[in-house]
């Protein structure tokens, strides 16, 4: 008795051989069996006797529907290749049914027959696109071969056997980095498309797909960019009536501050103050990222200043409209026209110049001109016509993260679409978790977070990196596997980062003169943190250099004092302080942890100690000159040299040379100065004196020795 099992073996066959024997793709047959709506998820799936008459059918329709379709319309026109099956393929198909149906005895073939049909249709596989359709591939970084066979619906020992071609040993599990990954798609006919951040066009699709929300205006974003101490935060203080600056340390913003302000008839607007100081490149670029409208500060009493400059950089590459504030309008040295027209010169053309951009004169301390500035901002967000979509989930970007003691990782979000509620599970660049409670910026409790508005949240299982997309997400499993990829993604991004040494590579480091600095930096803020880097990355030069070991933001830990010791690095906290434990195992281990509250202050620390690595500057110092007037043979001593001082003075173990005619002939130490019998340290000019040189004889009357000393000068960065 046959059970069921073996007779469904018997009465089944796999797409690809039933594609073949048609004569047509697999692709093609796939297509036909998702419209018959028959499972089949690639070439490699069974098909059903029951099925396989089914699609006969099909096909029989199809070819009945060309036939109409070409008596229609006689004038033919080239268009795309249809499937249409010929009678003789219908014969092929009633045949491939009788043997399935016979009991499958001639089906039993042998592993070498079935290992060349399917080495055949995976080259056929390769070819079965329509034409001209570009194969588009989207991976991530690090994607493994058994990840790539998926996507691009092939066998894995395909893939493996491309990356064998190219020289790449890898198994199935192995991640690929992109450029390997390029060059195995191409190999196999794809095209690749790198995708900045795993999941997030998925999430995005999730998120889009309630077609029935409906658009709504929602507030301006303004960013203040300008070059640090010309009064951004005193102005944005004005215009929200607080005293935001003097929570700053040094006077100065060191993170990026995300208000909401009420302008004219209850007109909101949102401020995102960003810092002017060079540290706070990718901040102030981050700013110009998430914003609408760019207001540039420029001070009366200054010019267009570098950090101006790149502000003005960063809003054209985003393409924002810029709106210039001169402050300090107070002041008696203000000169609005020399900014205006220091501002020509980097092609901002204000409206009184006959340009596009408005420009407003005000002053943080009178109030002159803040309504004007404020009403410019209305008009320009109007033209914009600002609108996004509340009903549906929540989409924005992280602007800073920070480790509270008392609620642990705060993650400051700028939601640019949809609506943020309590409770919403959410994926936050490599974090997942659950919106666990939501701040304003006055740390006031709120239950949701339109868009438009910054908030503070509450429930990240760590600190995501300013600039990270942030996406609430209704299932909150897919969330974790999503932030789980992208946690194994910079992992092995860190893997890969770290360089590993051959005996080549050891030679040239201990030959070459480079010195290395190893630091850990912790920080109030993960966007401070990431200033800090970047900001002593410029401080390394083809002698020095620097290593930074970890960064992130939260206080300085026993852990990362361990990893400190293991290291042989220095701990720079900013806004941070060691706890207890820590103090304790830095004493331990002598670990020396440094503390600032100003970024500059940490810049000027770590310059120091980079000047300190370098190779001081050496500087030859003449001492004196003898003239060799006779020569003596000492045993078991060698020769002595009977010499005048002629100028200067001479010192024992201090460096010489010999010269001949003009030619330096040797060059070493004085081994011993005497003077008669006895033994000298120093002798100064007019007298006689005997002088031996280290290791070396062949003195001659009229020889002259010079002596002198090198000078080390320590030079700075």
């Amino acid at each position: 008795m046959i059970s069921l099992t073996e007779e469904n073996k018997v009465q089944k066959k796999r797409v690809y051989e039933l594609a073949r024997e048609l004569n047509i793709s697999s692709e093609a047959l796939l297509k036909v069996l998702g419209e018959l709506k028959i499972e089949a998820k690639s070439h490699m799936s069974t098909v059903r006797v029951e099925d396989a008459g089914r699609v006969i059918e099909q096909f029989e329709k199809q070819k009945a529907e060309a036939k109409t379709r070409a008596t229609k319309k006689r004038k033919r026109r080239r268009r795309k290749k249809k499937t249409v099956v010929s009678a003789e393929t219908v014969k092929n198909v009633k045949k491939i049914l009788a043997k399935m149906d016979s009991g499958g005895a001639k089906n039993r073939k042998s592993k070498k027959v079935r290992y060349r049909k399917e080495k055949q249709e995976r080259h056929e596989e390769q070819r079965t696109f329509d034409d001209g359709e570009e194969k588009i591939l989207k991976v991530t970084e690090f994607t493994s071969p058994a990840e790539l066979s998926q996507q691009m619906g092939q066998p894995v020992n395909g893939v493996i056997a491309a990356c064998m071609k190219l020289g790449v040993m890898a198994t199935a599990n192995q991640r690929l980095d992109v450029d390997t990954i390029s060059l195995v798609a191409e190999e196999l006919g794809f095209t690749v498309r790198e995708v900045s951040e795993y999941g997030a066009e998925a999430l995005e699709e999730a998120r889009v797909s309630d077609t029935d929300a409906v658009r709504e205006e929602r507030p301006p974003v303004v960013t203040i960019m300008g070059h640090v101490d010309h009064g951004k935060t005193a102005l944005l203080d004005r215009i929200r009536s607080a005293n935001v600056i003097a929570t700053e340390s040094g006077g100065i913003t060191q993170h990026i501050g995300a208000y909401v302000a009420t302008v004219g008839d209850d007109n909101q607007v949102t401020f995102i103050d960003t810092p002017g100081h060079a540290a706070f490149t990718a901040m102030r670029a981050r700013g110009a990222m998430v914003t609408d409208i760019v207001v540039l500060v420029v001070a009366s009493d200054s010019r267009v200043m570098p950090q101006t400059k790149e502000s003005i950089e960063h809003a054209r590459a985003a393409g924002i409209p810029i709106i210039v504030a001169i402050t300090k309008m107070d002041l008696a040295t203000a000169n609005p026209d020399f900014i205006k027209q220091d501002l020509a010169k980097n092609n901002v053309l204000v409206e009184e110049w006959s340009g596009n951009v408005q420009c407003a004169e005000v002053s943080a301390i009178t109030g002159e001109g803040v309504d004007e500035l404020l009403e410019m901002i209305l008009i320009q967000s109007e033209m914009l016509e600002l609108t996004a979509f509340p009903d549906r989930l929540a989409k924005g970007t992280v602007l800073e993260g920070r480790v509270d003691a008392r609620r642990g990782s705060i993650v400051n979000i700028l939601v640019q679409d949809g609506t943020l509620h309590e409770g919403d599970a959410f994926v936050a660049g490599q974090y997942s978790g659950r919106a666990r409670a939501l701040f304003d910026e006055n740390d006031v409790q709120i239950l949701e977070v339109p868009p438009g508005y910054p908030v503070q949240l509450l429930g990240s299982p760590g600190v995501p990196s300013a600039g990270d997309s942030f996406i609430a997400v209704e299932n909150e499993q897919e969330a974790r596997k999503v932030a789980l990829r992208r946690q194994m993604v910079a992992r092995e991004k860190l893997l890969h980062a770290r360089h590993r040494v051959s005996l080549e590579d050891f030679w040239a480091t201990t030959s070459s003169d480079e010195r290395v600095l190893n630091i850990i930096i912790k920080s109030d803020v993960s966007g401070s943190a990431e200033a800090i880097v970047d900001t002593l990355s410029k401080l390394q030069n083809d002698e020095v250099g620097i290593d930074v070991i970890l960064s992130g933001a939260g206080g300085i830990t026993e852990r990362d004092v361990d990893l400190a010791a293991a290291s042989n690095a220095v701990i720079l906290g900013f806004k941070v302080r060691p706890d207890l434990r820590a103090r304790e195992r830095a004493a331990e281990e002598g670990v020396e942890i440094s503390t600032y509250n100003v970024i500059y202050h940490l810049e000027d620390t770590v310059r120091k100690a980079l000047s300190g690595l370098l190779k001081p500057e050496e500087k030859e110092e003449f001492l004196g000159s003898v003239e060799v007037r006779d020569t003596f043979k000492v045993p078991k001593i060698g020769v002595i040299a009977g010499c005048y001082i002629v100028a200067g003075k001479i010192k024992r173990n201090a460096k010489a040379r010999l010269v001949r005619n003009g030619v330096v002939l040797w060059e070493g130490e004085i081994s011993s100065l005497k003077h008669h019998k006895d033994d000298k340290r120093e002798m100064s000019a007019g007298f006689e004196c005997g002088v031996g040189l280290y290791r070396y004889d062949d003195i001659k009357v009229g020889d002259t020795i010079e002596s002198f000393e090198i000078i080390k000068i320590a030079r700075e960065l």
